[in-house]
């Protein structure tokens, strides 16, 4: 198969794909007009449920699995990790044992899972829309119960190192020698603590500027002390709801032109996500209301942990992977290429995988109409389509 096409840096040419892989790409001299943008397809590592279906709690058929996984691929993601948020023990075990069985049988452009708790800071400021009374001290044993059960799909964790440093510290260089990656999150962990949690290997911060108290010191507080952490990768949700458009563009922008770049993107996705339809949707065992401007949000009331939360808090999202890459370039004021990076190429290298548009790599990519306000017209995934834009 041989497609002329535009590159987002705007250069033709013409790619090559043979079986599963790119084959050959060779750039063009002559104009053409009219021709599709081509990118790499989209990579999130955290997907809670997407098109109806939540993942946080058992998939009710074979159907449903296939009918998100390729609501997805309709919105050019080829590579997602599902988000199990905080949960009890036994919730995971079965979440876990339910979702790899299922991954094994037919994975799909599933590449595994984020876990996403329960070794998060239950103070009402920083554990969002997560059940504090679920949540826990980190524990190397669970990390080896949990990776046991899902092998080499446990890719992601997300933890909060002040809960118990000398813990935390512990399940940061145990998931390293699985190559499980650590984030940061849902924390108030600052200075030596912070530093040290990335010494052991802690390799990014999830959603940075959500799950942080409203008021804050004005210099001491998470947000700049992970950013000044330049190991780091940042991950933003770019809805323009959990963070406002200006605090968006200042940290987006410093992320995407840091050198070497460090911004990654995310949707934090739930079940109402690709349905386009206000109503009441689920997280787990969380009741989510979807409103007419997108946002999902915990109701004012039954709020986890007796009503502790705050009404109206944030739970997930509703955007979906195409529309987060546009988002995040005009909110941001960067190019789309920056954006599409962090939405694609850049969570593909963090997973430990090749992706992109380069001679013996998977052939994953995205077509583009060619647009001012680009929609999609197709998705490949190891060279197949996989999505075509009726």
């Amino acid at each position: 198969m041989k497609i002329h096409a535009r590159l987002l840096t705007g250069k033709i040419c013409e790619v090559e794909v043979e079986g599963h892989f790119f084959k050959k790409i060779t750039p063009l001299k002559k104009e053409i007009l009219d021709l599709p943008w081509i990118a790499p397809s989209l990579v999130d590592i955290q997907i809670n449920g997407f098109a109806g279906v939540d993942f946080n709690r058992p998939i009710a058929s074979d159907d449903a699995w296939h009918h998100a996984a390729h609501q997805l691929y309709a919105h050019g993601c080829t590579g997602f990790l599902i988000a199990l948020i905080t949960n009890r023990e036994e919730g995971y075990r079965r979440l876990l044992t339910d979702l790899t069985g299922r991954i094994h049988l037919d994975p799909r452009n599933c590449l595994g899972f984020h876990l996403e708790g329960p070794w998060l800071n239950p103070d009402p400021g920083y554990r969002g829309a997560h059940r504090a009374e679920w949540m826990q001290k980190p524990d190397p044993r669970l990390l080896e119960e949990w990776s046991g059960i899902a092998g080499h799909l446990l890719k992601l964790v997300t933890l909060a190192p002040e809960v118990d440093p000398k813990a935390a510290l512990s399940v940061i260089r145990a998931a390293a020698k699985k190559k499980i990656r650590v984030f940061l999150g849902h924390s108030a962990v600052m200075g030596e603590t912070l530093a040290q949690a990335v010494e052991a290997g802690a390799a990014g911060w999830t959603h940075l500027g959500n799950a942080v108290p409203a008021t804050v010191p004005k210099f001491e507080n998470v947000i700049f002390h992970a950013l000044a952490q330049s190991e780091l990768m940042i991950s933003l949700i770019p809805d323009g709801l959990h963070l406002p458009p200006h605090a968006f563009r200042v940290m987006a922008k410093v992320l995407a032109r840091a050198h070497p770049p460090r911004l990654l993107l995310t949707t934090d996705a739930m079940a109402g996500a690709g349905v386009g339809k206000a109503g009441t949707y689920t997280l787990g065992e969380l009741e989510v209301k979807v409103g007419r401007d997108g946002s999902a949000r915990l109701p004012t009331a039954g709020v986890p942990a007796a009503g502790e939360s705050g009404p109206g808090r944030l739970a997930g999202s509703t955007l979906t992977p195409f529309d987060g890459a546009f988002l995040a370039e005009r909110m941001a004021g960067i190019f789309l290429e920056e954006a599409w990076d962090a939405f694609s190429t850049r969570p593909a290298s963090l997973l430990g995988f090749e992706h992109g548009l380069a001679v013996g790599n998977s052939a994953d990519f995205c077509l583009l109409s060619p647009e001012k306000t680009p929609y999609l017209l197709a998705t490949y995934h190891r060279g197949k389509c996989v999505y075509e834009a009726p």
